[in-house]
């Protein structure tokens, strides 16, 4: 799929030699083109992230729980931290891998530590995935949980007025459509925006081809994933997927949006960002640039996580009274 030199510097930027390896070759040859990804995958990929987002365990405290998704019950887990903040905010979070891998398991330190550094409570979502879910089950799930979420908001112990979506990548896309199309519900405080794939047309966009054999995410491997979740071009070009095309991005919420300068979804990122502006939405963005897709995730680098500790800070301003 690459090689270690094929990545580690293009456009300007170079991956520091500690991120070079935690994303070397053997995170880039998963192969997502099967029909349906080989369960061996999600395996893999369950037990990496843990090691290479390791964070110290005592910075939050998790609870299993259930929540209301749009065709039944969904699993979810509810991060309090440590340190006691009265009245906290809360971040419903969706979890990032292409709609197709990805789990509670990968995101456990990536919820640990935003409930550490922004001091607010995360719920994380296990959201329906693709291919056995297509569009638009992921979105729907997502859309009912953080509707959960307002209505036990005293159960959660959190304000109601204060809750925020947000995610990375595929979750980010997915926090995104869940603030923009309400349909007349409950409407978050706040995005929070991880490099999120707002854009099916992977090809579109510059950065695709700068970074097309990542690291981290391969451009084929980008297509490959979507292909699993939104397999038509009119699943593609759905408002619910390539939010980035959508009508009405007025009545989105602040939002913040975080890209990788090292990253295939980059550029369209950033042409959210400047969307929402055009369409009178306040906005903080910020390029982590010689950082990878899916930094958040590789917390065990001090420039991963001096980097998300940075984005973590746009979520605490927005959920403090």
């Amino acid at each position: 799929m690459s090689s270690l030199s094929g990545f580690k510097r293009a456009d300007g930027q170079r991956l520091s030699p500690r991120l070079a390896a935690l994303c070397g070759p053997s995170t880039l040859t998963l192969n997502f083109a099967s029909r349906h990804p080989n369960p061996a995958v999600r395996a893999v990929l369950d037990q990496i992230f843990p090691l290479v987002g390791f964070t110290a365990r005592g910075d939050a405290t998790m609870t299993e729980v259930t929540v209301d998704g749009a065709d039944g019950p969904i699993p979810a887990r509810l991060y309090e931290p440590d340190a006691r903040v009265e009245n906290p905010g809360l971040l419903v979070h969706f979890h990032g891998g292409g709609f197709a891998v990805g789990s509670l398991t990968t995101q456990d330190n990536v919820c640990r530590f935003t409930a550490r550094h922004a001091g607010c409570k995360v719920l994380a979502i296990g959201y329906r995935k693709a291919p056995e879910h297509r569009l638009p089950a992921a979105f729907e799930d997502c859309r009912a949980a953080f509707r959960w979420a307002v209505e036990h908001a005293a159960h959660l112990g959190v304000d109601p007025d204060r809750i925020a979506v947000g995610g990375d990548s595929a979750g980010g896309q997915l926090a995104a459509a869940v603030a923009l199309h309400t349909d007349g519900g409950p409407k978050p405080c706040f995005a929070f925006l991880m490099y999120p794939v707002v854009d099916a047309d992977i090809n579109a966009h510059e950065s695709a081809w700068l970074f097309e054999r990542g690291p981290l995410l391969s451009r084929r491997n980008a297509k490959d994933l979507l292909d699993h979740y939104v397999p038509t071009e009119a699943d593609r070009t759905d408002p619910r997927m390539s939010i980035l095309h959508a009508d009405g991005l007025g009545a989105m919420p602040p939002t913040f949006v975080a890209t990788a300068g090292m990253d295939p979804l980059r550029d369209q990122g950033e042409a959210f960002a400047a969307r929402l502006r055009e369409a009178g939405v306040t906005v903080e963005s910020e390029r982590f640039d010689n950082l990878p897709h899916g930094f958040n995730l590789l917390l065990i680098d001090p420039q991963a996580s001096a980097a998300y500790a940075r984005c973590c800070d746009a979520l605490t301003r927005a959920l403090t009274p």
